[in-house]
């Protein structure tokens, strides 16, 4: 009866030790959601994302820094965010397309993921975030398309209607456009094969190349950041198909080492390979011209399943959740690139 009595009390005192800990726990977990500097917000805009880097500089100092590449059209400043301070160097990019925010919404959660996990020493996943940053050189462009952005989220404002209608086919609901103020899609606008590339005859809420490659000023900037760091690795985001688009007629080495990047992506991520067969046979993307200027690997990364005006920032958790060991793998890889 005694022995009874004690075991009783042991197992009381377990469970009363395990309650200790699942509140502590949950007290510890509820303190670093406060603490959290990207919050969800109902429309993560140009606005919001500047008021974050702001924060973000101010808590993390000397870790994080951050300049503008260009202005857009209506002159907001084009950031480029940086971390780590190693040799390779790997360029991830957002909102190439206006209603494709969501990627930046993504890619500032990443960041301050990445931040904060390698301050506090810990991992993602198997990667070590301070040793990826002391050999990777990271840099973010979380949000290409700002005015475009700013349209879809916000609203025509003081803009003149008539040319938005005039490109929208007469909607005044602007949440599917996806090129920038002028009616230019940013992705149709690099020199992989922008001859070939088909485009619609005049500006357009989307699908309109310009009137040559990287005439506009969102363009220009990318191009010009890529040409003067020399990165490794590229990844842009967009939205949506949860696929991964990798191939522009790469051969030999490269075909093999950019494939076997890619299926570690789909084993990461969950997100399926899009064939080669099912690819662009001529594009004017960003990661097509990457892929064939640079002779490096480069991808298009599409998040979620949803529409674009089904996914809603309720989703980041498990956009988070899908990419978030996306950067250092591709960091981990950079280091094999030659």
């Amino acid at each position: 009866m005694q022995k009874i009595f004690l075991l009783m009390i042991a197992v009381s005192v377990a469970v009363s030790a395990l309650g200790c800990e699942s509140s502590y726990a949950t007290k510890n977990r509820i303190r670093k959601e406060q603490d959290k500097i990207v919050v969800e917000k109902l429309k993560y805009d140009y606005d919001e994302m500047e008021k974050d880097l702001k924060a973000l500089k101010e808590k993390y100092e000397d870790a994080v820094s951050y300049t503008s590449i260009g202005n857009s059209l209506e002159g907001r400043a084009l950031y480029a965010v940086t971390i780590g301070k190693g040799e390779q160097k790997l360029l991830v990019v957002g909102s190439v397309h206006a209603r494709e925010w969501m990627t930046s919404y993504l890619l500032m959660n990443l960041l301050e993921l990445y931040l904060d996990t390698g301050q506090a020493g810990k991992r993602v996943g198997a990667y070590n975030i301070k040793k990826m940053l002391q050999d990777t050189t990271i840099t973010f462009v979380p949000m290409l398309n700002p005015d475009g952005v700013d349209l879809v989220l916000n609203g025509v404002g003081d803009r003149d209607l008539v040319p938005l209608l005039h490109m929208n086919e007469n909607l005044k609901d602007f949440s599917r456009w996806k090129a920038n103020i002028a009616g230019v899609d940013l992705n149709r606008q690099f020199n992989a094969d922008w001859v070939a590339t088909d485009s619609k005859e005049a500006p357009s809420f989307e699908n309109y190349k310009g009137e040559n490659y990287l005439d506009q000023p969102e363009s220009q900037a990318l191009a010009a950041l890529t040409q003067k760091e020399d990165f490794d690795i590229t990844a842009a985001y967009h939205l949506s198909g949860s696929v991964i688009f990798w191939y522009y007629h790469q051969e030999g080495a490269n075909y093999r080492r950019d494939l076997r990047i890619a299926r570690r992506l789909r084993w990461i991520t969950g997100y399926k390979l899009v064939k080669e067969q099912d690819s662009d046979e001529v594009a004017a993307g960003f990661k097509d011209w990457f892929v064939k200027a640079y002779k490096r690997p480069g991808y298009t990364i599409e998040i979620g399943d949803k529409r674009y005006d089904e996914i809603s920032v309720k989703d980041i958790n498990q956009f988070v959740r899908e990419n978030r060991k996306v950067i250092p793998y591709l960091a981990k890889e950079a280091k094999k690139i030659k």
